[in-house]
Parts: C-alpha cells; sequence; structure tokens
C-alpha cells in the first residue's frame, strides 16, 4: 500500500471514532529500545471539550474529571481499532494507552511505557508548553493523546524544534502546587527542568480527592491562551 494511501484509510478510520486529527512521525532518532524497535508512530488527538475546560478557575470539576476519563477511554479504543486495521495489512503495531503511568526500576516516575508528548512533536503538531503538557499548535494543551507505535509504511510530519510560548506565563502562574518553572521548552530539555511531578501529583492528591479518585487538575490547561475559546 503506497504512503498516501495508508494514511488516508487511517484517517477515515480514525477520524468518525471521534479523532480530532492523526500525526505521522519518523522515531528514528529515538534509541531503538526506547521506541521498542518500531520504526514509525501515529498520534491521535483528540480536543478536550471548551464547554468543560472553560469552568475550571480555583480547582476541577467533577465534569472535567469524568470528561478526561471518557475521552482517554475513547482514544484507547480508537487506538485498539487502527492497531487491528494496521495488523490485518501485516504491520506490525503496538498501541500506547492514553492515560498510564509506569513504575519500574529504570523507569523515570509519572512517565508512560513510550512518551505521547514526543510522538506528537515528532509529527509536527505542535510542541511542549512550559507546564510540559503537549501543546497542539490549534487547540493548545486543551487536547488529549494516544500513540500506536507502528512498522506500517507512511509519510511523516515535520518536527517542532523549539516553544512558541515565549514570554508567557499564564500556566506558571495558575498552577497551585508552583510546580512549574517557566522555562521555555527546546529538544533534549529534560522533563524535570520544566516542572515538578512530584509536587504537582502530591497537590492533587491532597486537595482534589474530593472530585474523585485519581483526580487531575487542570488549571494548567484551561488558562493557556493558544486554543482558549473565546
Amino acid at each position: 500500500m503506497k504512503n498516501n494511501q495508508m494514511i488516508t484509510h487511517l484517517n477515515e478510520l480514525a477520524i468518525p471514532l471521534g479523532a480530532t486529527e492523526l500525526g505521522y512521525s519518523d522515531l528514528s532518532m529515538i534509541a531503538a529500545e526506547k521506541r521498542y524497535g518500531f520504526k514509525n508512530a501515529i498520534t491521535i488527538v483528540v480536543k478536550l471539550a471548551n464547554g468543560v475546560m472553560d469552568q475550571l478557575v480555583d480547582e476541577p470539576t467533577h465534569t472535567y474529571f469524568s470528561h478526561y476519563r471518557a475521552v482517554n477511554r475513547l482514544i484507547d479504543q480508537i487506538s485498539l481499532r487502527l492497531c487491528l486495521y494496521l495488523e490485518s495489512q501485516g504491520y506490525k503495531s503496538m498501541p500506547i494507552p492514553a492515560s498510564q503511568s509506569i513504575n519500574g526500576p529504570n523507569q523515570e516516575p509519572y512517565c508512560s511505557a513510550f512518551s505521547r508528548k514526543t510522538g506528537a512533536v515528532l509529527a509536527g503538531l505542535g510542541w511542549i508548553g512550559k507546564s510540559a503538557l503537549f501543546v497542539h499548535r490549534q487547540y493548545g494543551p486543551r487536547v488529549r493523546l494516544g500513540t500506536i507505535l507502528t512498522n506500517a509504511p507512511f509519510l511523516t510530519g515535520t518536527p517542532f524544534e523549539k516553544s512558541e510560548c515565549q514570554s508567557c506565563k499564564a500556566c506558571v502562574m495558575a498552577c497551585p502546587a508552583l510546580a512549574i518553572e517557566g522555562i521555555n521548552w527546546e529538544i533534549g530539555i529534560a522533563r524535570n527542568k520544566l516542572y515538578d511531578a512530584h509536587a504537582c501529583s502530591t497537590y492533587m492528591k491532597e486537595h482534589f480527592n474530593h472530585i474523585g479518585r485519581g483526580a487531575v487538575c487542570g488549571l494548567c490547561v484551561a488558562v493557556c491562551p493558544v486554543g482558549k475559546s473565546d
């Protein structure tokens, strides 16, 4: 199957299922063991609802908590469908869950099996913000991501190489955990230089458990001017 035909088929399958956009990336710059030996990645983008996000002012809402989990489930369903399709075409593939942290002796805390943000950046969909969140070029951080690692051949995007946040510090000021350092991202910078994941997680557990078990904050997402609704 030709590259453009593969992309057409994947988009025709994913968009009706609820995906906002798909991105395609070449993973050759990443060590083979960190990409499980796969050559490429597909990023699934699902936009969060502005009607939900605009309600976040001082703390997360019950609606946001439910919306966040529902979107993650949707992404996992889309990822599974695409993975099954790719394997039916003879291309070994591996879906990365939309929201999962892997704990292990050689694993950085609060990280997934493969960085979904890295796949999105390499696909040219956006950059990493000062909050260490992925910032979509159109929707800002108001998105959730899924990733499929695959050996399927397709044309890939042009990676983002630097932040477009510039002097903006909206997320820095909004973070109740004071976890965001306010440093602009660039390729190769360690996540802990941008924000303190432990401080963020601890604050959420101590202050937002009344929202729901495993509650997420979202305040840095809501205030970002990129993708913010009028």
